[in-house]
């Protein structure tokens, strides 16, 4: 199994730093599923088009979290495998889907990210995450992030499936409205 150590922030859709980037970066189309979670573990099911050219491919990952202190990244042991395309669209069948645009973005710092423009349900939150060497590693933010969301337990794949974001209550709404702001 592979170490994940990840962070998390909400983007600043309208900032025009993301504008002017955005159409520039290559893109994929994710499709996934949570087939079984666990209390500190869970299965997931990806099927990925790449926007270029078209090329779609499927995975598995399973993933194991660590506790982990609440201003600290998520720390998980993963272990992701290629399955036939076929086989991921059948054991998808039934579950509820989170589908979104994957653009890689690296910063000027040499650091690459992963920023996730989340589609139908979820239409309206874009955040970006960046895989980290180790816990304290330092990296610089883009201009265009706002608040950090790591452990945010209402912004994640998890919960966009079983709660969309379609679906949060004026409340929900207004405590993400809170993270548009530029961290400090």
């Amino acid at each position: 199994m592979a170490r994940e150590i990840e962070r998390q922030f909400v983007v600043n859709e309208l900032h025009p730093d993301w504008l002017a980037l955005k159409s520039t970066l290559p893109k994929k189309r994710l499709i996934q599923t949570t087939i079984h979670k666990g209390e500190w573990n869970k299965l997931r099911v990806r099927v990925t088009e790449d926007m270029q050219t078209g090329k779609k491919d499927a995975e598995f990952a399973f993933k194991l979290t660590k506790k982990s202190k609440k201003m600290s990244p998520n720390v998980r042991e993963e272990f992701e495998w290629e399955v036939p395309l076929r086989v991921a669209l059948y054991i998808m069948i039934g579950h509820i889907e989170v589908k979104k645009l994957r653009y890689a973005y690296v910063h000027s710092d040499g650091k690459k990210w992963d920023i996730d423009e989340y589609e139908w349900a979820n239409a309206g939150i874009t955040v970006a995450d960046i895989e980290l060497d180790t816990p304290d590693e330092k990296f610089t933010l883009p201009s265009f992030l706002w608040q950090e969301t790591t452990k945010n337990k209402l912004i994640t794949n998890n919960s966009f499936s079983n709660h969309p974001f379609l679906n949060w209550t004026e409340s929900q709404r207004r405590e993400f409205e809170k993270l548009k702001i530029r961290s400090k």
